[in-house]
């Protein structure tokens, strides 16, 4: 009797892989057939799952989202500071980071070959970003609100300087490899901390 296949379980795995790939070779030169074989699976199976490359990186960036997005919810539902729900969050999104250092890879690689070609997925990249932009603006905002952040303090200006940390560790993180999760954690914790 055959065993039974979760394909949410191989979907993810096809994934990872991919990704794994697409950090070790570039993205250009991994296609179907070599993600087949890493996977130990037919090459008609990989496509059963992904109809191309560009899927699987978008499935990758949706699952990297998602995590964050989940720890947002759990964190919205806490008793805890908004300042201290937002350090949460900072730790969850450098530590989701630091351990898909390869994708981040891929991400940089595949933008800077879009912009090459003038063909930048700019809506995409503001959709990815946007949903976390918000996310980090409203606990700015609640903080600001219970008083646990200066009442001066520009929630736009504040949330661009949360987010341009992470912009940072994504281009240490790709490029050098040097960065490391605490530096990254004790520097946004300080900038956090310049709020009150």
């Amino acid at each position: 009797m055959a065993k039974p296949v979760n394909h949410k379980e191989r979907k993810r795995e096809i994934c990872a892989t991919s990704i794994r790939l697409f950090a070790q070779r570039g993205y250009q030169d991994v296609n179907f057939g070599t993600i087949a074989k890493e996977c130990g699976i037919s090459r008609t199976l990989v496509y059963t799952y992904f109809k191309d490359k560009r899927t699987i990186f978008n499935q990758a960036i949706i699952e990297l989202t998602t995590a964050a997005a989940d720890k947002y919810r759990e964190l919205a539902r806490s008793e805890m500071s908004a300042d201290a729900k937002l350090r949460e969050l900072c730790v969850t999104v450098f530590a989701l980071l630091f351990d898909n250092r390869d994708f981040l890879c891929v991400i940089v690689d595949r933008l800077c070959a879009y912009r090459m070609t003038g063909k930048l997925p700019v809506e995409n990249i503001m959709r990815h970003t946007l949903g976390f932009k918000r996310i980090v603006h409203s606990m700015i905002v609640e903080a600001c609100h219970r008083g646990e952040y200066d009442s001066s303090l520009d929630p736009n200006k504040a949330t661009a300087l949360v987010y341009s940390q992470f912009e940072a560790a994504i281009l240490q993180l790709a490029v050098s490899g040097g960065a490391g999760l605490a530096s990254m954690i004790g520097q946004m914790n300080l900038l956090l901390s310049s709020f009150r």
